[in-house]
């Protein structure tokens, strides 16, 4: 009989599958489930459960109330047999609790952590590579975290080396020790953490590559010579890049240097003209607002130069000037992030059409910026950006050492010399 729970319940009764051991997992073994009554003392944050021997849902609640009233008055005996108590449980409930954690939706709201949604979906994925790896290993359905030894992370070591690269396989043994360090300093878990054995490997120096003059002007060029259409999957689907303002779009890139989303969400009344003359894009740092899930983040300047201030001319500032329109006129029509990848495809594309065959795509034109304001402002290079509010900025009051330093940059550098 498939055990049912009401909706939107919060007494801590849970359905518990025997053969997943599991809470609610949605599994089709209905033979193995029974009900579980789940209780965390408020005081002390220990975790108690039991298995409950009631399939009907009333008789389970009565159960469970008894349970909890024996919790409270401390009259549970030590033989029976149907209790958890404390941490002791399953890898994948561990692995459970921490994706909880790092949701910021356990108990330990002491030491809740901003991290990204991505970051989150990509420690899992590295945890439920390795849980699976032991049970492939031992043969086993389940296994609790102190059982795990130095042979499952030997093991595991060896998956990985055959599936990744070295900075990835680094990145996946210090999210394993960084859970393991969680079950032990947290959790309170007795075991040893045998991910700290493991040796990091040698990752080589990536090399920077930056776009020269006449590899972007032949890639500019190619925009008016070459078919719009592009292969966009291995399967053979084409896409047809008939942006008319393509060539404006790149050099925007090339001129200001943010990132994808940033360049590609710009308005017309981003642009503030400091006291002085100085003119720069007020840019939202949207990866940081990703990050830490808050809106109210400093905005970065950049600064326009003459090769910036030129272009922005030519796509139309006398008449769009202070509104709210898109500087490119293509993100009135597709999403943010349709427009970042058909803006990318279209890159490589015609990278590809002007023959170059450096490994260099529509990030590098970023890079390239970063590395010609570097000849110009050194280790000032890093702070063309936002000491103040969006509002303080609005209200034309800007630090005095960053301006200074922005309106050296907007005064000294040019791209390519």
């Amino acid at each position: 009989m498939k055990l049912k729970l009401p909706k939107n319940q919060r007494n801590g009764l849970k359905v518990w599958c025997r053969q997943c051991r599991k809470n609610n997992c949605g599994c089709k073994n209905y033979e193995n489930h029974s009900y579980r009554m789940n209780l965390i003392d408020p005081i002390t944050f220990k975790h108690s459960s039991k298995i409950l021997k009631s399939k009907n849902y009333d008789d389970a609640i009565a159960e469970a109330l008894t349970f909890k009233k024996d919790v409270k008055n401390n009259t549970i005996k030590k033989v029976e047999p149907m209790v958890e108590v404390g941490n002791d449980y399953t890898l994948a409930e561990a692995i459970l609790k921490y994706d909880d954690y790092l949701k910021g939706e356990s108990i330990y709201n002491h030491l809740k952590k901003k991290v990204s949604s991505k970051h989150k979906t990509e420690v899992l994925n590295y945890l439920t590579q390795f849980h699976d790896s032991v049970k492939k290993n031992r043969k086993v359905k389940w296994i609790k975290p102190n059982m795990i030894g130095r042979a499952d992370v030997s093991y595991f070591y060896g998956l990985i080396t055959n599936r990744y690269k070295p900075k990835t396989i680094n990145k996946i043994i210090q999210t394993l020790t960084t859970f393991f360090n969680f079950l032990i300093d947290i959790e309170d878990i007795v075991m040893k953490n045998y991910f700290k054995e493991c040796i990091k490997m040698s990752v080589p120096k990536s090399q920077i590559n930056i776009i020269t003059k006449n590899e972007f002007d032949s890639i500019l060029d190619a925009i008016d010579t070459c078919t719009p259409l592009y292969q966009t999957t291995k399967a053979g689907r084409f896409d047809k890049m008939n942006m008319s303002g393509l060539k404006n779009i790149f050099k925007l890139f090339l001129f200001i240097g943010g990132r994808r989303e940033e360049v590609l969400s710009l308005k017309w009344n981003d642009i503030f003209v400091s006291d002085y003359g100085t003119k720069f894009f007020m840019i939202r740092n949207l990866k940081v607002e990703r990050i830490t899930n808050e809106v109210d983040v400093s905005a970065k300047l950049v600064p326009i130069n003459s090769d910036l201030e030129d272009l922005l001319y030519q796509m139309g500032w006398d008449q769009k000037k202070d509104t709210d329109c898109n500087i490119i006129e293509e993100a009135d029509y597709f999403t943010l992030g349709t427009l970042m990848e058909k803006v990318s495809d279209a890159f490589t594309h015609y990278r590809k059409c002007a023959g170059i065959t450096k490994d260099i795509t529509l990030k590098h034109l970023r890079k390239t910026y970063l590395t010609w304001t570097y000849q110009a402002m050194g280790e000032n290079t890093g702070r063309i950006t936002s000491h103040s509010g969006i509002k303080v900025l609005r209200d034309h009051y800007l630090d005095p050492q960053v301006l200074s330093t922005v309106e050296t940059a907007a005064l000294s550098v040019k791209i390519f010399g």
